[in-house]
């Protein structure tokens, strides 16, 4: 999280979902008042920040946990955040058992149905693998010319120089000048030599763009950002042209992901067995809200289309409903066609 371009991309996408409205629904329809509700109102906690942890972790370590304590009935009661490294993953292969330890929570074994475990990637569906792990050499790699970098600079951009001395000199005098050199005049190559007669300094000088160091972490942003699914400009890397366009992209190719990985563990181990019928929902379109341009246009074609109705996209924005508002509007165009069909009908 030291280098720029991880810290950013593991704060776009665990905000961006983290940020999300969630929701219970039964055939589309939002129930208010489900008791779902109240687990994310932890006095320690708020769904906000509960939801970036998790999500978080899955892309530095791979899994995300949360113990559920339950009611008598099974009813959920609180979730709790665990660390990675808190918790300990239990399966034989051979009876496909899953179980959890943590520690922290008690010395007895934990049920799958107890523990929200999320995981984006996988070898064997069990244990997650973050993406820190596919992008460890890039990582390395950005560490590294940020090494680089800082040392350019604190040298005052002068890599090394040679310093001539008129006459043969032992080994010991080459390592007395050295150290004399170094102690008076290496303060970030703003210091003020004062040379014997007998001595003469040629610098060795090159640029950051000789170096290539700028092409080169601009090279390592947009290769970690490969890694997450993020375009360089969303990173700040360059300005984009496009911004709606890669805000697009980052949701259906990015985010998208993430939210059905959180959307389906919530709704297998939050909600009883006997409200199959019901599912908790992230609403996406929540992300809309931020270009008004783009939420006026889907929704006005949502509207006009018989899609959903006046009402139901003032709901959406913010805004009361009004009188009448609750007719699907039917497009003109089909009833154009019905009034035409019905008097080639009636004229046949």
């Amino acid at each position: 999280m030291n280098i720029s371009a991880v810290y950013r991309a593991v704060e776009i996408i665990s905000d961006s979902v983290a940020m999300l409205p969630l929701q219970v629904k039964r055939d589309n329809i939002i129930l208010e008042n489900h008791k779902v509700y109240e687990v994310f109102k932890s006095k320690n906690i708020n769904k906000y920040l509960f939801i970036k942890m998790l999500v978080q972790s899955v892309l530095l370590k791979g899994n995300g946990f949360a113990y559920i304590e339950r009611d008598g009935d099974g009813t959920v009661k609180s979730l709790r955040f665990l660390e990675s490294c808190d918790v300990s993953i239990l399966y034989n292969k051979q009876t496909n058992e899953l179980y959890y330890n943590a520690p922290i929570i008690g010395s007895k074994r934990i049920e799958p149905c107890n523990m929200l475990h999320f995981k984006k990637n996988s070898y064997d569906g069990i244990t997650g693998i973050s993406v820190l792990s596919y992008a460890n050499r890039a990582i390395k790699n950005a560490n590294n010319t940020e090494n680089s970098a800082n040392n350019f600079f604190e040298s005052g951009c002068n890599l090394s120089g040679v310093l001539k001395v008129e006459g043969q000199l032992s080994p010991q005098q080459k390592n007395d000048i050295r150290q004399s050199w170094a102690t008076a005049y290496s303060a970030g190559g703003n210091g003020l030599a004062v040379l014997q007669g007998n001595m003469t300094y040629q610098p060795i000088q090159i640029s950051a763009t000789d170096a290539q160091l700028i092409e080169s972490r601009e090279f390592n942003v947009e290769d970690i950002g490969r890694f997450f699914g993020i375009t360089p400009g969303l990173l700040g890397v360059t300005k984009s042209t496009d911004i709606e366009k890669e805000q697009e992209m980052f949701l259906l190719h990015t985010l998208q992901s993430y939210i059905v990985m959180v959307e389906e563990e919530l709704t297998k181990k939050l909600l009883k067995t006997s409200e199959k019928d019901l599912y908790v929902n992230l609403d996406e379109t929540y992300l809309l809200k931020t270009h008004k341009a783009a939420t006026a246009e889907y929704f006005s074609t949502l509207v006009k289309n018989g899609i959903i109705s006046c009402n139901e996209a003032r709901t959406a924005l913010g805004y009361e409903v009004v009188d009448g508002g609750d007719d699907l509007v039917v497009p003109y165009t089909k009833i154009e066609d019905n009034i035409i069909n019905q008097k080639s009908e009636n004229d046949g």
